[in-house]
């Protein structure tokens, strides 16, 4: 297995744009990596620049050890899964996935029996002498994949490998990659755009914006504990709460509301600091009745989710959700508490987590960002 190195990596394209603004980052061995953020980040440039498909302008890249940044594709030891399948349309699947094999001089009865194997992991073998043509969106998708593990490595690189199937197929897929990537232990680089993709299948993931890191760390804390308001805006389905408020009076003037300090944030601020409270709505209460710790406002929207209702709560401009199990009623008078255990607190100036249990953390990992 790989462990996979990054450092100081920058790449520069000739109109400017940076896509990789010197980034640092360590994946370790056999660990789920993923890549997450806005399309134009840089998430797939990086991922080409570890495959060997883009050089980059500056910094280095180790693959077990062994430096790689100016190896060229065939000579790293890896597999790579592509958004659009990248499959050869005049072959069969059979051909398809023993085609790496095929370049590596690798005896035919050897490469299609492996071929075989691979295939019949994916429920592909009734579908090996068929082509790309004759196959489904799912199908191909499995069949790209059979194409990576024909060829034993140390790295898999995955951009984006779910985005062309429908709903159902990418939960179904997404359950298989990580049952596969837990079975074999690759070191597997996933990149993608759907948070829940991330949040799902990584073991470490990074958010990036703008060719930079922005938040590294396991999913949960990325949810829980997003280290700037760019992260936590981005991550949730549901977007959290951002709002602006002003230390005052021993508590928080959030519009018209007052609402206590959290209580992990308390010794970091002091009266007159603007800053901006972040809860997520799933994590925020829905009350009947007027509580002191909590935002009051008329009832605006109400969505259903399945399970519960998103509920929209806004006074002047002041907008909040929260989660209830039922409908209060749009126009109905009603109350957010936004729950100290889960309510974060950010500096308004830089967008830095005060949070007291993670304070250097969050303050390293916004400057290593930039």
């Amino acid at each position: 297995m790989a462990e996979v190195t990054i450092s100081a990596l920058v790449k520069v394209f000739p109109n400017g744009a940076r896509a990789a603004d010197g980034l640092d980052l360590t994946i370790r061995d056999g660990e789920f990596f993923a890549l997450l953020g806005p399309s134009g980040c840089g998430k797939t440039t990086l991922l080409r620049m570890l495959a060997g498909l883009e050089t980059p302008t500056g910094g280095t890249i180790t693959l077990g050890g062994q430096d790689v940044t100016r190896l060229p594709p065939g000579k790293r030891d890896l597999a790579m899964v592509f958004q659009d399948y990248a499959l050869y349309p005049h072959m069969t699947v059979t051909d398809n996935i023993a085609y790496p094999l095929k370049v590596r001089k690798v005896a035919k009865d050897e490469r299609h029996a492996k071929a075989r194997e691979a295939a019949g992991s994916l429920q592909l073998e009734e579908l090996m002498e068929r082509r790309p043509g004759q196959l489904s969106g799912g199908q191909q998708q499995r069949v790209a994949l059979a194409r990576a593990l024909a060829y034993p490595t140390e790295l898999f690189l995955f951009d984006e490998p779910l985005s062309n199937l429908d709903a159902r197929l990418r939960l179904e897929a997404r359950t298989f990659l990580k049952r596969l990537q837990t079975d074999l232990g690759v070191t597997t680089v996933y990149v993608t755009h759907d948070q829940s993709e991330a949040l799902a299948l990584a073991d470490r993931m990074a958010v990036m914006d703008a060719g930079r890191f922005r938040q590294v760390g396991a999913p949960l804390e990325v949810y829980q504990r997003p280290s700037s308001r760019f992260v936590a805006s981005f991550i949730g389905s549901v977007p959290m709460n951002l709002l602006p408020a002003t230390v005052a009076d021993g508590g928080l003037r959030v519009g018209s509301n007052r609402v206590p300090v959290p209580a992990h944030a308390r010794e970091h601020v002091a009266a007159g600091d603007e800053v901006v409270v972040g809860a997520r709505p799933e994590y925020a209460e829905l009350l009947a009745e007027p509580a002191d710790d909590a935002l009051a406002g008329t009832v605006a929207v109400v969505e259903l989710l399945g399970t519960e209702y998103l509920v929209t709560v806004e006074d002047g401009d002041l907008s909040v959700q929260a989660t209830a199990p039922e409908d209060p009623g749009i126009g109905s008078r009603a109350w957010v508490r936004l729950g100290e255990r889960h309510t974060l607190l950010y500096r308004a100036d830089d967008g830095e987590l005060v949070d007291a249990p993670r304070a250097a953390s969050a303050r390293d990992q916004m400057v290593a960002a930039g």
